[in-house]
């Protein structure tokens, strides 16, 4: 197949920068207080009183104040100044202050105007804590489609604590929660954040963008000793982790997918539990008003995560918007706002107009969605999570159109690494097919036995097929396709053999009775992470890879299937000469049977291209990041992001590292020609399949604190059958062929040239061309 790239530059180049995505810094008198690059000395841990005094400087500094006007929002912010004037200072607070259940998180509202209680709930692969909803592919497995469509579709509740904006990005394989994000990528994050906020959104639920900034690890999150699994001290007796980044990496990688989420309209931030240059990353002035509020022009409201607030006065002057979950689990996240927020008003430490802005900022979304005038569906209060009472448990609110959409997600993002031979199958019926792995079935005490929030049987034990990480982002499951249910169907169909083992260890001497006289031996392997904890190492759980060496010992035919919640080691096999398939399938959800054998047996061509790279060892990235409990215990634990800019493929490129598989990387069933890039040019499938490509632009910048590339479009052609023809088209915007200048505080469009590249991935781009300012 040829496909040819056609490139839109000469106009969009030329266009203005458009105001929110391009955050240009006209206050920069601090911005010393981000070091230029590299440069950690100012945050070496010594006197934490001192940080605070110098926040509290900054807050009296007009830079570092709130922002609120309306902004494109000025009818809601009309309606919310007016109502705001009629409500007495204990009902703003209820509008700022959050409480516990029914709901994750609740603000009571003001029911005398007409304001009703607002219900939180998590996500972002479905509404939790409830039953009778969904269970969608994780945003790792949504990535991996590349697919702007699905991406946008994926997206009961006033407002959904998703998406998953930029905490994390993925700086580390070994971050807990990375399968709950997007790509390892600002650029493309920025764009799935995009699609997410306008799909959540225009269905009338608010969106949070989450976790804001640089909530990059698990580990030391919290100073909770009896929590946090990874803290060595007492309850209160140890500081979050501080991730402390420069202004060239804050603008240009961590705040970059936020300024998208902000250019889509979003309505609430949620800031995260890290500190961020040693100051709490909610009531961090810098970041939430200078440059969420001022730079980014963000009129929403920012709201704690849960157990994120350690202050009431500091994170009122500081940025923070909405108090997140209240005085709850015994007080162990602290007793903040409420009551506590009544006083301060009062007596004046917080200005009454300062808080209400606060409230205008949580009303305005509410008021922009339309929500007073189209009330959401009744909020369905119906899980046991342990705080409140089930109601309503038998209530379903599903679509009957989403299974086939959770069904195209999964299958369109399943990932084809390997093949040489072993896919599609074709099984008819004097074929067998064996079956390997305790992934591949049911989980023996249901979809949700092991605990919907965080897994509760151990890794090592019978878990079933993993559809989903682990956390607040998992989403009860009404039922599950298992991979083991969706061949057995196809056989039924097709009339071949299905011969189950469904063990992970002591698989011998069965593997030797079964597999020689198989067609094709599928083994399923899977690694599990979750909030609350990082990995410490890429190993697959129970022992995968002695699986897959039972299985390659009896069988030339091995396809190896892994459901994993990121980058995996496996170097122990890979390369065999039995395994002659393998597939990323990530977490597609309740639906993963079906979204699979639509690949497997050649109904639909795998498209998915990785959302990361896939390094060979955990050597091959970058790393600073305090993650096992130590033995010398740090009362300060802190991260230097000293790589900068250089994550993911751009570490890769800029230290010549051979990664496994390449960012951007996915085989098809066909194959894809590029040829020039040209306006208006066409290209052939002359392939047998009907297949789609995800054509990738990336830019080289001049200057050598740059990146070798830099992903700046992707167009993924779909459907293209042989011998038709296809058009990749990008759009290239200012801001994405700028650098941010630290001393100038703006984006600027670098005067010498500038090449641009084509191609199916990050390592395999043979279009070039090169464009130069005028």
């Amino acid at each position: 197949m040829k496909l040819e790239a056609f490139v839109k530059l000469a106009v969009v180049l030329s266009s203005p920068v458009f105001a929110l995505a391009t955050v240009i810094a006209q206050l920069n008198k601090r911005a010393s207080f981000f070091p230029a690059s590299g440069d950690f000395s100012l945050f070496e841990r010594s006197d934490h009183v001192s940080t605070l005094i110098f926040m509290l400087t900054l807050i009296s500094d007009p830079a570092f104040t709130d922002n609120v006007t309306g902004g494109a929002w000025a009818d809601a912010y009309a309606k919310a100044v007016a109502i705001v004037a009629e409500m007495t200072i204990e009902e703003k607070v209820n509008l700022t202050s959050g409480s516990l259940g029914p709901c994750s998180g609740n603000l009571w509202g003001v029911p005398r105007l007409g304001i009703p209680r607002l219900c939180f709930e998590d996500g972002p692969a479905g509404v939790r804590p409830v039953y009778g909803v969904s269970q969608f592919p994780a945003g790792l497995t949504t990535a991996a489609t590349w697919d702007h469509e699905l991406i946008y579709n994926r997206s009961g509740v006033h407002i959904a604590l998703a998406p998953v904006t930029g905490g994390p990005l993925g700086r580390s394989p070994l971050d807990g929660r990375n399968w709950e994000g997007w790509f390892v990528d600002p650029y493309a994050t920025g764009i799935a954040s995009y699609l997410s906020v306008k799909g959540v959104q225009d269905s009338g639920v608010a969106a949070v963008a989450k976790h804001y900034i640089g909530y990059e690890q698990e580990t030391f999150r919290n100073p909770y000793g009896d929590f946090e699994s990874s803290s060595v001290f007492p309850v209160n007796g140890q500081l979050p982790i501080s991730s402390d980044i420069d202004d060239k990496t804050t603008h240009e990688v961590y705040l970059w997918s936020f300024a998208e989420a902000v250019r889509a309209g979003i309505s609430h931030v949620m800031c995260s539990c890290n500190e961020v240059n040693q100051t709490f990353s909610c009531n961090n002035a810098y970041t939430l008003n200078h440059l969420l509020k001022n730079e980014l022009n963000f009129q929403g409201s920012v709201i704690s995560d849960w157990g994120a607030q350690h202050n009431n006065i500091e994170s009122a002057f500081g940025g923070l918007d909405v108090s997140m979950p209240g005085n709850v689990f015994g007080g162990l996240f602290g007793d903040f706002w409420g009551d506590n927020l009544v006083a301060d008003v009062k007596n004046g430490s917080v200005p009454e107009y300062l808080h209400d802005q606060k409230v205008y900022r949580v009303l305005m979304p509410y008021y922009h969605l339309g929500q007073n005038t189209t009330p959401l569906p009744e909020v369905i209060y119906n899980a046991n999570v342990g705080y409140y009472d089930q109601v309503d448990r038998t209530r379903n609110v599903r679509q009957p159109t989403t299974p086939a959409l959770i069904r195209a997600i999964g299958n369109s993002g399943l990932t084809l690494l390997k093949n040489t031979g072993g896919l599609p199958l074709s099984l008819g019926p004097d074929s067998r097919v064996a079956v390997l792995g305790t992934d591949a079935t049911d989980n023996s005490v249901g979809p949700d036995g092991c605990g919907a929030i965080y897994e509760s049987c151990p890794t090592n034990n019978i878990n079933g097929t993993l559809t989903l990480g682990g956390g607040s982002g998992y989403a009860y499951a009404p039922y599950v396709v298992t991979p083991l249910d969706a061949i057995k169907a196809r056989a039924y169909v097709d009339g071949f053999e299905v011969a189950p083992i469904l063990r992970d260890t002591d698989v011998e001497p069965t593997v030797e009775d079964i597999l020689p006289i198989s067609d094709a031996t599928i083994v399923f392997v899977s690694r599990y992470s979750q909030e609350g904890e990082d990995l410490v190492n890429l190993t697959l759980n129970r022992d995968g890879d002695a699986l897959v060496a039972a299985a390659v010992s009896q069988s030339a035919n091995v396809i190896v299937v892994m459901h994993t919640t990121g980058v995996v080691d496996i170097e122990a096999w890979a390369d065999h000469q039995n395994v002659t398939a393998i597939i990323a399938a990530f977490l597609p959800g309740m639906e993963t049977g079906n979204s699979l054998a639509d690949v497997l047996f050649g109904d639909v061509a795998p498209s998915g291209k990785l959302p990361f790279t896939w390094g060979k060892s955990i050597d091959d990235y970058p790393f600073d990041q305090p993650n096992t409990i130590v033995s010398d215990p740090v009362y300060a634990p802190q991260s230097n992001f000293t790589e900068g800019v250089f994550i993911d493929y751009r570490w890769f490129d800029k230290h010549d590292i051979t990664p496994r598989y390449e960012f951007g990387f996915g085989l098809s069933y066909t194959t894809f020609e590029y040829s020039d890039i040209a306006i208006n040019t066409t290209g052939q499938n002359t392939g047998d399949y009907t297949g789609s490509e995800v054509a990738q632009l990336y830019v080289s910048l001049p200057g050598d604190d740059q990146p070798v590339r830099m992903l700046r479009g992707f167009d993924k052609v779909k459907n293209i059958a042989p011998g038709a023809c296809a058009t990749a088209t990008f759009d290239v915007r200012r801001k994405d062929v700028s650098i941010w200048s630290v001393e100038r505080g703006l984006w600027y469009v670098p005067s010498d040239e500038i090449t641009i590249s084509v191609g199916a991935s990050s390592r395999n781009l043979p279009l070039t061309t090169t464009w130069k300012s005028s």
